[in-house]
């Protein structure tokens, strides 16, 4: 069975759903693996009840499902990235529902990526309009991917500029390859693909129907390390992707608007709630994201390294290579859980050995 096979057969299986899936993936080293176990394997699997390996019993009456499902991702020509590979957004795979695999066409080049959603209102003003560009251009130094989801309004604009800007960026769709929507969007989701990708995790042909789009708007804050919201009320799809954004613990940013605006009540709602920061210039979220450019640091004297445990010096060595690094790439890299990583860092900032910097950034004194 191939990866995919097993990816997609998980995908179908009914009571099984995102977070179990991931927790028989790392269970049992692989989705191909969790077909090979037993029943009595499947049940030792923490929150994985009687249900569940009912559920998983029936996975052979889903081959010839799984089987017309590859044939349409052969006919589209779709490509695919498995969770936990190389190739995979990082922050996606720290978020509890992360899909299994992500379809795409185009060029994503995650690995070592800024990546920044934006998202907004469908009816923007004028200044919606130019803050997003502003920004936008403001960011081209430090060549961060640029996320949105295709939408009417702010999603477009921020897709444009960074197309017009020679950047990178990824349009997240709530519907298969087989369609694109809003229709007159088909120009520029063509020129996404030569310079960036669409992505989605909705097979070809799929039923399209809004339960779609909460789907997609998770993967717009769930990729990204920070999401951006210009103008938005109080309901909606860009206040769905700021809260999910704000659940995931990822940088939230919202750009305010006139008390009366009813475009910016969302954007003031997530201030009054301290879930997001307020920036009025592109430069508040360059320093608050520690993006500018830092001076490389000093090394660390070996003798140093005999007071430190094992865990400690296999971080200090990972951010030896780099002038900061990001709390989620020393998880990766460390194959560490973020919560032990951060305990293991704050031991290394009272010894005087790191810093954190903005943006979950860290750096060796």
């Amino acid at each position: 069975m191939t990866q995919l096979e097993a990816c997609l057969l998980l995908d179908c299986l009914p009571g099984i759903g995102f977070q179990r899936s991931i927790k028989l993936l790392l269970h049992f080293g692989g989705a191909p693996a969790v077909f090979d176990a037993k029943p009595r394997e499947w049940s030792s699997v923490a929150g994985i009840g009687a249900l569940a390996c009912k559920s998983l019993a029936t996975w052979r009456t889903y081959e010839n499902q799984v089987k017309q499902s590859i044939e349409r991702l052969k006919q589209y020509n779709v490509k695919f990235l498995f969770f936990g590979s190389e190739g995979y957004p990082v922050p996606l795979t720290y978020c509890p529902d992360a899909p299994l695999v992500l379809f795409y066409q185009g060029n994503p080049e995650f690995k070592d990526r800024k990546i920044l959603s934006i998202v907004g209102t469908r009816r923007n003003t004028p200044h919606g309009r130019a803050f997003c560009q502003e920004l936008i251009q403001n960011l081209k130094p430090y060549d961060p991917i640029i996320c949105s989801g295709l939408a009417r309004g702010i999603d477009v604009i921020a897709h444009q500029t960074a197309l017009k800007q020679g950047m990178q960026t990824v349009a997240c769709l709530a519907h298969g390859f087989d369609r694109i929507y809003p229709e007159n969007h088909s120009t520029i989701a063509q020129q996404i693909l030569n310079q960036g990708a669409l992505l989605t995790e909705f097979l070809p042909e799929t039923a399209f129907h809004r339960a779609n789009f909460p789907r997609r708007n998770r993967l717009i804050a769930g990729m990204a390390h920070a999401t951006v919201v210009i103008e938005t009320g109080e309901k909606g799809g860009s206040m769905n992707t700021a809260n999910l954004a704000h659940q995931y613990g990822r940088e939230l940013f919202v750009v305010p608007g006139r008390y009366s605006d009813h475009k910016s009540q969302g954007c003031h709602q997530l201030l009054v709630e301290q879930k997001a920061q307020l920036i009025s210039k592109p430069e508040h979220l360059i320093d608050a994201l520690g993006w500018k450019k830092f001076t490389k640091p000093k090394p660390i004297q070996k003798e140093l390294f005999t007071e430190l445990t094992q865990q400690q010096q296999s971080l200090i060595q990972l951010m030896q290579t780099k002038s900061k690094v990001h709390l989620d790439v020393l998880a990766l890299e460390t194959k560490q859980r973020i919560a032990t990583v951060v305990a293991a860092l704050m031991e290394l900032e009272m010894k005087g050995v790191v810093r954190a910097l903005p943006g979950k950034y860290y750096e060796l004194i």
